[in-house]
């Protein structure tokens, strides 16, 4: 390992500039010890030769990041694999399609379409749905297809929000994956799933398509445009029935979509489209080159310069760049009864909506005027933690961090590669570079 770093020293570690072909190969070398390297301490040793690293541009390093990682053998075809599991989601089985040409030394990586299953199907199903879907356009892409955890319908759940994150996680460590262009879809039961895991993780994906569905929380119907702040920054394809509903009822998958669709058009989304087919019910004739046009134009901005989240649960507070640590006081409780002060009853969703809104916990950051002044309110929150971007922030001028108007960091920052260089092997997320992280207390909002 002494010979190993010794080489890459020596080359000097020209990241980004015209560096000779063998200081490339080098530093090749070093990332690939490091995602091999079981052992914490010799790690932090290797990511020591990156510390005097100032890159001039990024995208070379990210290359190198995404052919350096080892991944599994997969050859073309399907292939049936399980995740781990973690406390919260059981392991989940799905099945990873794994296109003609897809090369594991990309240095770009692949775009994935995770499918998440509708009530009574399968991974399988979902596959051949999705493969459908694409047409001539399926070969470029990784597709994962999971078998949910739950079965039945669709139920609010940590384990049904989460278990695509799961999923996703798992491909991008056994395959070469451009998370910049991960996109999360389902129909019906599936696209309740697609609605519940990219309001309170909208910064993992690159775009969502939920089909035959509305975004359902704990919060019920009266919760369906509570939260769509949240994903103002992700592209999505919504798509639903225009006679969606049961008989006998006055809300349905129709009305409830309708809703949402006026509610992001009020909050200015640029990045939303919803598609209502006239005439049809649960059962779409989906229009698959609208779908295409969507998934091959999809991108994700890992590190927005503005955003808003509003979330019930810490779990659930994973902005963009901002995460929720410590809640400031108790969760609600949405099944505790509620006592509304109304006077007519078509005023309970709105009473209901705005007590929703009182009580959840609230991040709102922006980076606008400077990256390297990142102004944050929080509600409801004791601590929250920043994550500072080397491609975003410039490390070589101070960073100010303030928090409800109080200042939590005045100064410059260095990369820590550690840090970095861990993030990357256990996210296995390349497009989106955490160069250090700053814990921060939250003062009462005045």
């Amino acid at each position: 390992m002494r010979r190993l770093l010794s080489r890459a020293m020596a080359a000097c570690l020209m990241i980004g500039a015209v560096a000779p072909a063998r200081a490339a190969d080098d530093v090749a070398a070093i990332l690939k010890s490091f995602f091999n390297e079981p052992d914490a301490t010799k790690r932090k040793a290797l990511a020591a030769t990156f510390a005097g690293i100032q890159p001039k541009e990024w995208a070379p390093f990210r290359a190198l990041l995404h052919r350096a990682a080892p991944y599994d053998n997969l050859e073309p075809g399907v292939h049936r694999l399980k995740t781990p599991g973690d406390d919260v989601v059981p392991p989940v089985s799905y099945v990873l399609r794994v296109p003609p040409g897809y090369k594991a030394d990309s240095p770009e990586g692949w775009p994935l379409l995770v499918g998440c299953q509708g009530t009574g199907g399968s991974g399988d199903g979902q596959l051949g749905m999705i493969q459908g879907l694409l047409g001539p356009d399926t070969d470029a892409w990784l597709i994962a297809c999971p078998d949910a955890p739950e079965k039945d319908v669709y139920r609010v759940s940590r384990i049904m929000t989460d278990y695509p994150l799961g999923v996703l996680a798992d491909v991008r460590r056994r395959a070469n994956v451009n998370s910049n262009r991960a996109i999360l879809t389902g129909y019906s039961k599936g696209g309740y799933t697609t609605w519940g895991t990219i309001l309170f993780s909208p910064g993992e994906w690159a775009g969502a398509m939920p089909m035959a569905s509305w975004p359902l929380t704990e919060a019920r119907s009266a919760g369906c445009i509570l939260y769509l702040e949240n994903v103002l920054g992700l592209p999505i394809q919504a798509h639903w029935g225009a006679d969606d509903i049961r008989a006998g009822q006055t809300q349905g998958i129709n009305t409830l979509s309708r809703d949402a669709a006026a509610e992001m058009k009020h909050l200015g989304a640029t990045r939303f489209e919803g598609i209502e087919y006239p005439g049809q019910g649960h059962q779409l004739t989906l229009d698959a080159a609208k779908i295409r046009t969507f998934a091959a134009s999809a991108r994700r901005d890992p590190f927005p310069r503005t955003f808003r989240m509003l979330f019930h649960h810490v779990w659930q507070g994973r902005a963009w760049w901002v995460r929720a640590t410590v809640a400031a006081g108790k969760e609600f409780d949405f099944d505790a009864p509620l006592t509304l002060p109304v006077h007519r009853k078509e005023d309970i969703p709105q009473t209901e909506r705005d007590l929703y809104r009182r009580m959840g916990m609230e991040i709102v950051a922006s980076a606008a005027e400077d990256p390297n002044i990142l102004v944050i309110t929080a509600r409801n929150l004791r601590e929250i933690e920043v994550n500072l971007c080397p491609e975003m922030q410039d490390f070589s001028r101070p960073v100010r961090i303030t928090v409800n108007g109080a200042p939590r960091l005045n100064g410059k920052v260095k990369i820590d590669w550690f840090e970095l260089l861990e993030t990357a092997r256990r996210t296995r997320d390349f497009e989106r570079l955490v160069g250090s992280r700053v814990r921060c207390s939250v003062p009462l909002r005045r």
